[in-house]
């Protein structure tokens, strides 16, 4: 993906979330809360000032999973390119996608408002921030010495982020959110998505610290 794309890709996203942003206080301000606050759908009747949210969330939808398609197409096409005993290259601003984890904090709104707990996934894009380090260590040399503290670095990451996991369902076994099953499925759903994100920050993270250290 080259910076030209890359930019694209990230003025869209922002576009995408000024769009829903505006929908919901459209909405707040001249739809009674429609798709904002809770309602019955049971008893749900179109409107036409629906529309903005009937819109705008797909639209959300959409981009996420275009975004994820493209990253995975961009990532494979460089490692078809990367050179054998070296590292793969990638461009240092792939972290900023990281910043796609602040969109699980829509899952608060989502859930107050339609009891839907999807968006707290991803807090996972928090661990693209390690694509930051990947970047600043693209082509480097593979040798011995760099598939040590690779293993190293995983290890200590893989540890941190099991034991994340292993306390998180400890908790819930011993009745944290007893009786409280919805409650019990937001703390899961946030907890190992951001164990998992802090792997994936931590392997990068450590690599290069390690690298830089020698």
């Amino acid at each position: 993906m080259n910076k030209k794309s890359m930019f694209r890709w990230l003025t869209a996203g922002g576009a995408v979330l000024l769009i829903v942003l505006l929908s919901c206080a459209y909405s707040v301000f001249e739809n009674e809360s429609r798709l904002v606050a809770p309602m019955d759908f049971s008893t749900y009747q179109f409107r036409v000032k629906d529309l903005p949210m009937l819109i705008s969330i797909p639209l959300l939808i959409v981009y996420i999973l275009a975004l994820i398609v493209r990253l995975f197409l961009a990532l494979k096409q460089q490692r078809l390119q990367d050179q054998p005993g070296y590292t793969r290259r990638v461009d240092p601003r792939f972290g900023l996608f990281g910043f796609f984890g602040f969109l699980g904090f829509l899952g608060f709104y989502s859930y107050a408002s339609q009891r839907v707990i999807f968006p707290f996934f991803f807090f996972v894009f928090f661990g693209f921030f390690g694509f930051y380090y990947e970047g600043k260590m693209s082509g480097t040399l593979a040798d011995e010495m760099f598939e040590e503290h690779r293993v190293k670095a995983q290890l200590k990451a893989y540890k941190v982020g099991m034991s994340l996991i292993f306390a998180i369902l400890w908790l819930v076994g011993f009745g944290l959110f007893n009786r409280q099953l919805d409650y019990a499925a937001i703390y899961l759903t946030i907890g190992i998505s951001l164990a998992y994100a802090v792997t994936l920050f931590l392997s990068e993270y450590l690599l290069y610290r390690y690298e830089h250290q020698e």
